[in-house]
């Protein structure tokens, strides 16, 4: 009985080390996903096979793993489970594959963490986060109207025999400045169609001034055209709240209202997808 017990709290003990493992990985990456994800569940994995001689995994090996289980659980009540559903996931995964691997030592186990957990964080990641956040982004349904007007304050209409897709940002979007030579690849790969017209939209903020809001597009030197609108609410009332945030338009109708996707590991509502699939 005494030694169940020790044994007990020498798992609940050996639990704070995959925690610490989350933490150190999460501050050496500054949250970065991408990178934390592998190398937390590959650091499992080989803690997983170093204390295998100490516990056997579905009597107590399994209890090490749940404060981190948990924890995670209790994260995504405030983060939701866009950055935390492959943790849940995989974390007792890659726990059982570190124990197997002790038991079996058959080395296809290890090439098989070698090879799947990078995947893991590199694009089924990104890919998911999409999918979570993008639940409701293809629909179809009535385009509000949107005033903008080029640098010249000519107020400009959208062509509603066009497939238009407008990239929404701000000043002070640092991720929308990261997406525009992205957009731009995208821009020139497609400008040949002349039934496709892609606009970036300025969203003018409270501080912003329209002639150095100008001057800094100008700067930038991009060959897709920018347009500005002229308020923050009307892009509000469209829905568009947080940024960059991309809306298609065919028919005059808004087809696409979600995320600005141009990566081209992201295969899920990438906007030059999107596009190919409306021109389909």
């Amino acid at each position: 009985m005494m030694s169940k017990i020790k044994r007990l709290l020498q798992g609940l003990v050996y639990g704070l080390i995959p925690i610490t493992i989350y933490l150190i990985f999460g501050i050496l990456f500054n949250g970065d996903h991408k990178w934390m994800l592998p190398l937390i569940l590959g650091s499992i994995f080989l803690f997983y096979y170093f204390i295998s001689s100490k516990f056997d995994f579905w009597k107590t090996g399994i209890l090490i793993i749940l404060p981190l289980f948990l924890s995670l659980l209790l994260i995504s009540f405030f983060t939701g489970f866009n950055l935390v559903f492959l943790y849940i996931i995989f974390v007792p995964i890659s726990a059982f594959l570190g124990s197997l691997f002790y038991n079996k030592k058959n080395y296809l186990i290890l090439i098989f963490v070698l090879v799947f957990f990078p995947i893991l964080g590199y694009y089924v990641l990104p890919n998911q986060i999409v999918l979570f956040n993008n639940r409701s982004a293809r629909q179809i349904k009535e385009f509000k109207g949107l005033t903008v007007v080029n640098k010249e304050r000519d107020t400009i209409q959208f062509d509603k025999n066009k497939i238009i897709a407008l990239d929404f940002w701000t000043t002070s979007c640092a991720i929308c400045f990261k997406k525009f030579p992205d957009f731009e690849k995208i821009y020139l790969k497609l400008k040949s169609n002349p039934d496709i017209k892609m606009y970036s939209v300025n969203v003018p903020l409270k501080r912003d001034e329209f002639e150095k809001t100008v001057r800094l597009v100008d700067s930038l030197n991009y060959q897709f055209p920018t347009l500005f609108a002229t308020s923050m609410e009307e892009a509000r009332e469209l829905g568009v709240k947080a940024y960059p945030h991309l809306i298609i338009l065919k028919n005059g109708k808004v087809h696409y209202d979600g995320r600005l996707e141009t990566e081209e590991k992201i295969f899920i509502n990438n906007i030059e997808d999107e596009i190919k699939r409306l021109i389909e």
